[in-house]
């Protein structure tokens, strides 16, 4: 007969112990998985540059390449066109203001300068006979009432004399006399009357001819100026006294209107005209301070002027020193201008170095603890200046990192060093 055998249960620590057990054995298993999908790379650590993330005062700023020029020019712009005749000063040497620096030859503007000079004197010469004629004239109209007021005085006085002898009763005197000198005298006054209003209308009419001709005169003496002022700038005189920079003409040359042949700079102040990347167009204006390293010093400096206009994906600025203008400073010296923007902040930052271009900051090579290896890691970096970057996300106060190069790497997820590195590293 058959015995029943009964199970016994299995103690829960021996399910605790063997819980344990295949939860390391999946560890393990996942890890080795996870070595053999990962990418290696070894390295020897002597080659690699490293960098510390640190907490601390970050300021943005970049450098720019400008070029010295003088504060203040004037440019030398030819008013009309001409052959140039004489050049009295070469560039490169000082000038007075008035003195002359250049001269041209136009013949069509001297024709036409002669031929408003002989209309001016035309005019001149009918305005002189206007006024002859109209004074002559008056004077043989005035000279005619003066006959006209003597014969009605005569017919006046007879008319009352007969008048008198005709209410005497004196029968000497006809009627049909008496009426004819009465007729005689009205048609006298009537006459001086003609004579005054035609005395009147010469007079306006001379008045509004020789106001037109002296209108005419004085067109023709303001296009007589203009001519002279346009014959007179074919002398060019220095405008300012300066530093005659550039002289671009030859003698026999013909220069057109308008055209640029010189400058003159006043070279006790000057500026720093920097050329900018197009993306920073938005945060330079002006008011933007900077500063200058030359000579072992440090000038601080201001942008005073913004062209906005993009070439060749840059645009340009003027910056003049704030405290000063160093000594050995030259007109057409290139400088590196540092602009600043912002102040100062606390931050988490990192130093720049040749990762930055492989990767444009979206990765880095993260140095274990033991100094053994790096691990790529995702980060996030900010605002930055030649030396630093700021660090947003991904990396921690006390980080190492490698700031060599990664071109060699082939972006392998861990790099394997030979020999651990130092525990304090290489900070660039």
């Amino acid at each position: 007969m058959d015995k029943t055998i009964e199970k016994k249960a299995v103690p829960i620590r021996t399910w605790a112990i063997a819980g344990v057990v295949g939860l390391a054995a999946v560890g393990l298993v996942w890890e080795l998985m996870a070595r053999a999908s990962s990418s290696r790379f070894t390295v020897d650590p002597n080659r690699l540059t490293t960098a510390v993330v640190h907490r601390g005062d970050f300021l943005e700023y970049y450098p720019f390449d400008g070029t010295v020029q003088p504060a203040t020019s004037v440019y030398l712009d030819v008013e009309e066109g001409g052959r140039v005749d004489t050049i009295y000063v070469e560039g490169g040497q000082h000038v007075e203001k008035g003195d002359l620096i250049l001269k041209f030859s136009n013949i069509s503007l001297q024709q036409t300068s002669i031929g408003t000079e002989t209309q001016l004197l035309y005019n001149l010469d009918v305005q002189r006979d206007s006024q002859f004629n109209r004074e002559q004239n008056g004077l043989l109209l005035r000279d005619a009432l003066l006959d006209l007021e003597h014969q009605i005085v005569d017919a006046q006085n007879k008319y009352h004399r007969y008048e008198q002898l005709v209410k005497d009763g004196n029968t000497a005197i006809s009627a049909e006399t008496f009426e004819t000198q009465r007729n005689q005298l009205q048609y006298l006054k009537n006459k001086r009357d003609l004579l005054k209003e035609r005395i009147q209308k010469e007079d306006e009419l001379s008045r509004e001819q020789l106001a037109a001709v002296q209108k005419s005169i004085a067109k023709l003496n303001t296009s007589l100026e203009l001519l002279g002022q346009i014959v007179k700038s074919l002398e060019v005189r220095a405008p300012i006294s300066g530093f005659l920079s550039t002289i671009d003409a030859k003698v026999g040359q013909n220069v057109n209107a308008g055209q640029r042949i010189g400058q003159i700079d006043l070279l006790d102040k000057l500026k720093v005209r920097v050329r900018i990347d197009q993306y920073y167009i938005s945060r330079v204006e002006v008011g933007t301070s900077g500063h200058v390293n030359l000579d072992g010093k440090t000038w601080d400096v201001k942008v005073t002027k913004v062209y906005p206009e993009v070439r060749d994906s840059t645009f340009e600025a003027d910056a003049v020193f704030t405290d000063g203008v160093p000594e050995t400073l030259k007109r057409g010296q290139t400088l590196t201008v540092e602009l600043s923007f912002g102040s100062p902040t606390k931050a988490l930052t990192v130093s720049k170095g040749g990762y930055f271009q492989t990767t444009s900051g979206r990765w880095v090579y993260l140095v274990s603890k033991d100094g053994r290896s790096a691990r790529r890691t995702d980060v996030r970096l900010g605002k930055q200046n030649p030396r630093e970057v700021e660090v947003l996300e991904g990396l921690n106060d006390g980080d190492r990192i490698i700031t060599s190069a990664y071109d060699t790497f082939n972006a392998v997820d861990e790099l394997q060093f030979t020999s651990a590195l130092k525990a304090d590293g290489n900070r660039t």
